[in-house]
């Protein structure tokens, strides 16, 4: 029954993709680290972390599909399998060629899980919270990324093998708990769903999301890699007070996110967010670096949901899986074009480029929301 928000079912969900995104975040902050170690250059680099998304972008429209059509647990617990036997590829590969392996096999049990858990939130709760939900269901993500880069990059200093049996025993609670998500889903579901690669709904808000997508790529591929380059030794203290603030913005802003005045508020959010990125650019200090992300936290904290709720509220219930898949589709279309290309500005022209072209970047996506998706929003 969702006859209410805080439902067993959605409880559930948000512990085991925490427990999860955790595992992931984990292995994006230190994957680019970990393969410069193995011989890698920032270009090769880049192209590690290029592979997780790629692998997750080809995968999304048959994630979606089986959602709709065969159900979203199917899809969630062959997922997290998937990403299991990444992690045995990572505690047994010593080199380049087995990390970009594992990334690929955790690319596409990641675009399973996340897509088929973002679709069971909307199915477990009321169709008029299904903003709120999607909202406070991000915040898996939000406290995720707060603690877990840092912690990854703690029990990196110690050994990737411990970062590696970490990410695995995660993913393992994360498996446990989803076997106790139980709900009908035959009314969300439909056996005859033929395939499609995208859900046409969905497609304007994901023009949108792909330019935020990109600039995700150059915060979670190269922030570390910045720090240790800079001499600026908490590059873990970026990462936790980004995900504080999207927290605290999250759980005090929900009626910003989806209200009638949330392009405005678009508006705002996409202003903040470049503020972060230019001064990210020019941070040589610790000071400037935890505003940087104070600024970067706030304004992804407002953009993401904003354009996340109306992906899927224009859909039928049996298409919701589809529709999720599309968006999630854009972001890693988004994410592997940014670790490719802020890999190979990196290697040329250092890390301040990187983050100025991130900022044009981002005044574009606003130009895009404005003339393509904000009169799909009100």
């Amino acid at each position: 029954m969702k006859n209410s928000l805080l439902s067993k079912n959605y409880i559930l969900v948000i512990i085991s993709s925490t427990l999860y995104y955790a595992s992931a975040y984990m292995i994006n902050a230190v994957s680019s680290q970990y393969s410069v170690s193995l011989g890698a250059t920032k270009s090769v680099a880049g192209g590690v972390a290029a592979v997780f998304t790629l692998a997750s972008f080809f995968v999304r429209p048959f994630s979606g599909w089986i959602t709709d059509r065969k159900g979203r647990k199917l899809v969630l617990v062959w997922g997290l399998l998937l990403s299991l036997i990444a992690g045995v590829f990572l505690l047994t590969g010593k080199s380049v060629f087995m990390l970009r392996m594992a990334r690929v096999i955790f690319g596409a049990g990641y675009s399973a899980f996340t897509t088929s858990a973002g679709t069971t939130v909307c199915d477990v709760v009321p169709d008029e919270k299904i903003g709120v939900a999607i909202s406070v269901y991000g915040v898996t993500g939000v406290i995720a990324g707060a603690l877990a880069p840092g912690i990854g990059l703690w029990l990196y200093s110690r050994g990737f093998i411990w970062v590696s049996v970490v990410t695995t025993g995660l993913t393992v609670l994360s498996l446990l708990i989803s076997f106790f998500i139980k709900y009908s889903e035959n009314k969300y579901t439909d056996i005859n769903k033929q395939f499609r690669i995208v859900e046409k709904t969905a497609l304007p808000r994901a023009y949108t999301i792909v330019f935020f997508a990109m600039s995700s790529a150059a915060v979670n591929s190269f922030v570390p890699l910045m720090a240790e380059e800079r001499e600026i030794n908490t590059p873990g203290v970026f990462f936790a007070v980004s995900s504080l603030f999207m927290l605290a913005v999250r759980f005090t802003c929900t009626k910003l996110i989806s209200g009638n005045h949330k392009n405005k508020v678009f508006y705002l959010a996409d202003i903040i967010y470049v503020a972060g990125f230019i001064i990210l650019a020019f941070s040589y200090s610790t000071l400037w670096f935890l505003v940087a992300a104070t600024l970067y936290g706030v304004g992804a904290a407002l953009i993401h949901p904003i354009v996340n709720t109306t992906a899927v509220s224009r859909c039928t219930a049996e298409n919701r899986g589809l529709a999720t898949g599309t968006f999630m589709m854009s972001q890693d279309l988004g994410m592997t074009i940014g670790a490719l290309l802020w890999g190979a500005i990196s290697e040329k022209r250092g890390f301040a480029a990187v983050y100025l072209t991130v900022s044009a970047f981002l005044l574009v996506m606003m130009v895009v929301f404005k003339s393509v998706l904000s009169r799909l929003t009100d």
